[in-house]
């Protein structure tokens, strides 16, 4: 595998590194925005709603990277994907859907949390990425750990590990537009009907 070649293998551990520093740079802006540092704490009133699904998302990112990983170790699988090229590819991808994760989360700004969250006084979002994308931040998860499954060297595991972490993404979705239509009722039904879940004009 390239992977294990010592400047391929320093590149992706350097990608992984860039991600994981922007989306705390990421969160730490937007949760001080306002001028009222909240990182890490809890607010009054804030009504958690996650039943669970903060752990499946998690654990479906997990399985589709070690899907990709798995998948890239047979030659016949790789798909002719375990070149310089495609390790760059993937890469790219990696950090776009870094990105535009990082994007959604600074334009979520104090509402941003890792758990399906109401809080006393939150609006609708419909900033940034939010003016098209319901769940923009899950658009460039999905991205990004299908641009590694790339980088590690197979199209067919890029391609599941796109499939493992939709499908861990589509009950956080349920409960997380659940708690959002009653909370905010018509506004929500209106946002909703205006925007796409993850890809515009198709979903």
């Amino acid at each position: 595998m390239l992977v294990d070649d010592r400047v391929a293998h320093a590149l992706l551990v350097a990608a992984a590194i860039l991600v994981v520093a922007g989306e705390l740079l990421a969160s730490y802006i937007g949760q001080t925005r306002d001028g009222r540092r909240v990182f890490g704490r809890s607010r009054d009133g804030a009504v958690r709603q996650d039943r669970g699904t903060k752990l499946v998302f998690a654990l479906s990112a997990y399985l589709a990277i070690g899907v990709a990983i798995a998948i890239a170790k047979s030659p016949a699988l790789r798909g002719g994907a375990d070149t310089w090229w495609t390790l760059g590819l993937g890469l790219a991808i990696a950090l776009a859907g870094a990105g535009f994760r990082d994007w959604s989360i600074v334009s979520l700004g104090r509402y941003f949390r890792r758990e399906v969250t109401i809080e006393p006084g939150q609006t609708i979002v419909r900033r940034g990425p939010y003016r098209w994308l319901r769940h923009p931040s899950y658009t460039g998860l999905a991205l990004m750990i299908a641009g590694f499954g790339l980088a590690i060297g197979s199209w067919l595991g890029a391609a599941a590990a796109l499939g493992i972490v939709v499908a861990g993404l589509l009950p956080r979705i349920r409960v997380e537009e659940a708690a959002l239509a009653q909370t905010f009722g018509a506004e929500y039904t209106a946002y909703a009907s205006s925007t796409s879940r993850l890809v515009p004009h198709v979903w």
